[in-house]
């Protein structure tokens, strides 16, 4: 059969542009009127007599501020009881009245927080499922003699001798016979420790699931979950697509531990663990940091295997996303929170960040939850926002300013903290048409949401910096019970500065940028070639031109291998305040310090400003050291790179981060590329913006859904690359989308 080439390419093509014309009009008619799916979704924190006719009240009125759906949430003291048959009969009318509008629900898993305790029906059902901790009994012997001794209650995880001076360790398990030890003591000042897995008390009303433990949590699933799957499966995937679980972690509960922890260490090490416990407390010699890290790595496996696997499980059986945070997924010290962000939500289908308490904190440790979705390739990021933060200085502008500094952060779902049975607030503010703060603003908030959420959902975020998380160095530096950690997640050492950096990038620099975890580095979703290094997902596939190694003194020998492998291939690295020293892997200091002079050479031969060291090779790799973070030293460590910015900003005033930030967002989705500018200073930003590529642009308002052209658009070099320029102009408190094609 005869074929017009011509004519079929033309055909073809013009089918592509129809079919891309529709896709496009579909994006515009979607941004202008975005759907309850992307409107915010608040806490509905309901606690006291619960009348039904109250309750459609509510419903009604969080209909009115346009809210998308509502989270329904159980307090203590509610009634009908929780997880009873009235309360069940009430949650289903609560479901009916949503339908009937065309509003959805969050399936929230337990009453208040922290999630896992199933208002108490754990510790009353299956108390030997429920939390463990770790103890640690320690006895001061002077050999030689003979020493004697009961084994404490718990299960013995183990027994160690260690000697104060030289720092000698002995398994003494074998000395153990019918629950007692007999040991010969040589000579010498020895610790002799047992370390016992125990039943843990709460910090709550109840105690919690072991979240260490699958089984645990299969006993904890029939308690909650499958009881809201036997009765309201029809809802789900349409009225209900998602289900919250809240604060899953160590929180006051540092020591948390499980019987089964020695297991999975050895099938994860290939040896037992039971002579490095004592680092856990003390230092054990050169082994100490090492140590550390392979059990409290062993002991992060155990919680990204233990609740969050097991809850995404169940929602992916039918048909939800699951979503939820563990405590402290913004502070820079994980182990004592959420053990490494990262693995916790190697499962979870919609990563969430908690930005609470007051404006700004946290906020520089946000994107730690945006970057393990990006390293998933998970479409949505989920923010609980505005819980905890003072009635006095919140209203709408809080409102608006909070909203927008976490979208720019990588957040497209919003649960605001939130509204409050009959207005009786327990934990402020009061997100509902019942704050006279918030008067009418209520509607255009959620169109706003719906908007922003709708623009960066999907799709693939653009970003130039790799951001190292040094989760070896925390963890080689955290010990339990140490009398410095006055405040879980903030005891750190005094050189780290991996939020710091990241804060600045994207406050001050104007850097968009991705936290990668140094293990998962080492997997085939990361490529090497032409200089980047390369994010290889389906849809958010992410090139990095520059690697920024944060301060760390314990690190990955394979970890910097894979970083030479980047400068040798003309990669850019930029190291700021301390070069790795020590190995994570035990006994491999040497060449550890080996590839740290390959890559950074001679770095007493500082010849650039801010005491920057710099090393070049043949394929232009160049290795950049700064000893010592300031926001100059770090922008001129950048520009030593050569490397052309995806966004460039131009003058702006200093602006301090108590006041607010400019931030930006940038994201590529069907062929067009989605910049979101935030500006949550109370000043207007006047400025020009050059963006890298030549594209015509188009102003997308999401307060009004409004869609115009940008006119006086210049087209510059800069660095050698092409770029877009226009003038962008922000009020105090003010976004925009600017869409480029």
């Amino acid at each position: 059969m005869y074929l017009n080439i011509s004519k079929t390419l033309f055909l073809v093509s013009s089918f592509s542009m129809f079919v891309s014309c529709v896709e496009n009009a579909d994006m515009e008619e979607g941004f202008q009127s975005p759907s309850a799916e992307y409107r915010p979704m608040p806490f509905w924190h309901v606690k006291g007599d619960v009348e039904k006719s109250e309750i459609m009240k509510q419903i009604a009125e969080a209909d009115s501020a346009g809210f998308g759906g509502v989270t329904f949430l159980p307090i203590y003291g509610m009634t009908p009881e929780f997880l009873g048959d009235e309360y069940f009969s009430l949650y289903g009318d609560v479901l009916s009245d949503l339908e009937k509008r065309g509003m959805k629900a969050v399936l929230y898993d337990d009453i208040s927080f922290p999630s896992g305790t199933a208002g108490g029906e754990m510790e009353r059902k299956f108390p030997d499922y429920t939390r463990k901790r770790l103890d640690r009994t320690v006895y001061e012997v002077n050999g030689p003699r003979t020493f004697t001794s009961e084994v404490p209650s718990g299960v013995l995880m183990s027994a160690v001798a260690m000697n104060e001076s030289s720092k000698e360790r002995i398994d003494l398990s074998k000395y153990i016979s019918d629950g007692k030890l007999k040991w010969k003591v040589p000579q010498g000042k020895w610790k002799v420790m047992f370390f016992n897995a125990v039943k843990d008390g709460t910090h709550k009303k109840y105690l919690v699931v072991d979240l260490l433990d699958s089984l645990s949590m299969s006993k904890f699933m029939t308690l909650t979950y499958d009881k809201y799957e036997e009765r309201f499966k029809k809802y789900f995937g349409n009225l209900i697509n998602y289900s919250f679980f809240d604060d899953v972690g160590f929180f006051r509960a540092e020591r948390t531990w499980t019987p089964a922890f020695n297991e999975k260490f050895e099938q994860l090490y290939g040896y037992s663990p039971v002579l490095l416990y004592p680092a856990l407390w003390e230092n054990i010699g050169p082994e100490t940091e090492s140590a550390r890290v392979a059990l409290f790595n062993t002991r992060a496996e155990l919680l990204a295997e233990g609740f969050p696997k097991t809850v995404a499980r169940w929602a992916d059986k039918n048909g939800l996303k699951s979503t939820g945070h563990p405590p402290g997924n913004y502070n820079p010290m994980p182990v004592d929170m959420n053990a490494d962000i990262f693995k916790f939500y190697r499962y979870t289908q919609m990563p969430l960040m908690d930005a609470i308490i007051g404006y700004g904190y946290g906020r520089d440790g946000h994107k730690l939850v945006s970057s393990a979705a990006d390293y998933y390739d998970r479409p949505m990021v989920g923010a609980e926002i505005y819980g905890a933060i003072k009635d006095k200085v919140f209203d709408a502008d809080m409102m608006f300013r909070i909203a927008m500094e976490t979208f720019a952060r990588g957040a497209n779902f919003i649960v605001p903290h939130g509204m409050w049975y009959k207005d009786k607030v327990g934990i402020p503010p009061l997100i509902s048409i019942h704050n006279p703060k918030l008067e009418g603003k209520l509607p255009e908030y959620s169109e706003y949401i719906g908007r922003m959420s709708y623009i960066l959902r999907g799709g693939r975020r653009v970003a130039d910096i790799a951001l190292l998380y040094p989760i070896s160095d925390l963890q080689g530096f955290f010990r339990f019970q140490a009398e410095e950690n006055i405040r879980p997640g903030h005891w750190i050492s005094g050189y780290t500065n991996y939020t710091r950096i990241g804060d600045m990038l994207t406050e001050d620099i104007h850097c968009d940028f991705t936290f990668v975890h140094p293990e998962l580095l080492l997997t085939d979703k990361y490529s090497i070639s032409d200089g980047k290094l390369k994010l290889m997902n389906t849809e958010n596939y992410q090139d990095y031109e520059i690697l920024i190694m944060p301060a760390q003194k314990v690190m990955s020998v394979e970890t910097l291998v894979k970083v030479k492998e980047f400068y040798d291939a003309g990669g850019k690295i930029i190291a700021v305040g301390k070069l790795p020293s020590i190995s994570s892997e035990n006994g491999r200091n040497g060449e550890l310090l080996k590839l740290v002079s390959e890559v950074f050479g001679d770095m007493s031969q500082a010849s650039y400003k801010y005491g920057i060291s710099v090393n070049d090779n043949f394929n232009n790799g160049k290795a950049v050291f700064l000893p010592e973070l300031t926001n100059d030293g770090l922008n001129y460590a950048l520009e030593l790179t050569k490397t052309a910015k995806d966004v460039i900003l131009g003058g702006f005033p200093d602006l301090n981060s108590s006041e607010g930030c400019l931030s930006y967002i940038h994201k590529n989705k069907e062929g067009r590329d989605f910049y979101f500018f935030a500006n949550s200073t109370d000043r207007p930003i006047d400025t020009e913006v050059s963006l890298r590529g030549k594209m015509t642009l188009e102003l997308w308002n999401p307060y009004t859904g409004e869609i115009t052209p940008v006119s006086d658009v210049l087209y510059k070099e800069k660095n050698g690359q092409l770029y877009s320029c226009f003038n962008l102009k922000l009020d105090s408190i003010d976004s925009v989308v600017i869409v480029g094609k």
